[in-house]
């Protein structure tokens, strides 16, 4: 392969790396990051690349996983409850509720509601193992093949179908007892909240819905190509202040 068709080729599919990268690592900078070093990393090994488009695809996306899960190992503690956590730091942060402010009613906060639902799939993701948490994202949210799957995680096509239940086993259970969206028990609304403060005006982003794991991963899908917005960013770094 030729390197200005791997250039090419990579440039089509930069966006949907970052946002898979997002929702693994969490951190909006870490992946921008991590994107960049999966373009070099495949260029280094550019002898190696598979011609077709359709696989090279694959490739990055093997590329990105790996120094996606190396990136985890290192910085390896989590919170259960980082969102509600990082909720409270933010809102005792003069700083950030100053900007939050100036930022109502302007226009990237628009989706805001359906971009906090994404962020708030992706810190539950992130309390799982690394290869079940990358298992749920490839299959369910950027539609690849189960084999194709197990391809990409070095393991077996049983063991990536008992990856991707257990992955949604967990959601399931986790979002029926927290998410006041699906529960009316549950302690969580932020992204409508959000979505008040903001002046948003969408309301509750699975209102259509019945507000399942499968609603929660159409936004992911709708949304795969998307990097989180400046609040979002701004939010998330204050991440390591909780760590």
């Amino acid at each position: 392969m030729d390197t200005r068709k791997f250039a090419e080729e990579f440039e089509a599919v930069r966006k949907e790396l970052t946002g898979y990268l997002s929702r693994l690592v969490v951190r909006p900078q870490v992946a921008e990051d991590l994107v960049q070093t999966t373009f070099l990393r495949s260029l280094e090994a550019i002898e190696n690349a598979p011609d077709e488009i359709a696989n090279s695809r694959a490739w990055f996306f093997r590329v990105a996983t790996n120094l996606a899960f190396d990136e985890l190992r290192r910085h390896s503690s989590w919170r259960e409850n980082m969102m509600p956590d990082l909720r409270e730091l933010a809102e005792n942060d003069p700083g950030f509720v100053a900007h939050s402010i100036a930022m109502a009613g302007t226009p990237e906060t628009k989706a805001i509601a359906r971009e906090h639902l994404v962020a708030c799939f992706a810190c539950v993701l992130r309390n799982l193992p690394e290869r079940k948490a990358a298992a749920f994202l490839l299959k369910e949210v950027h539609g690849f093949k189960l084999a194709e799957v197990a391809g990409l995680l070095g393991t077996s096509e049983g063991q990536a179908k008992n990856w991707l239940q257990e992955a949604r086993s967990h959601m399931d259970a986790r979002y029926s007892q927290t998410c006041a969206l699906l529960n009316k028990q549950g302690v969580c609304y932020q992204c409508v909240e959000l979505d008040e403060f903001f002046g948003a005006g969408q309301g509750n982003p699975l209102g259509n819905t019945n507000g399942d794991i499968e609603a929660r991963t159409q936004i992911l899908k709708d949304m795969r190509d998307q990097q989180y917005g400046a609040w979002h960013k701004l939010l998330f770094e204050l991440l390591d202040d909780l760590a």
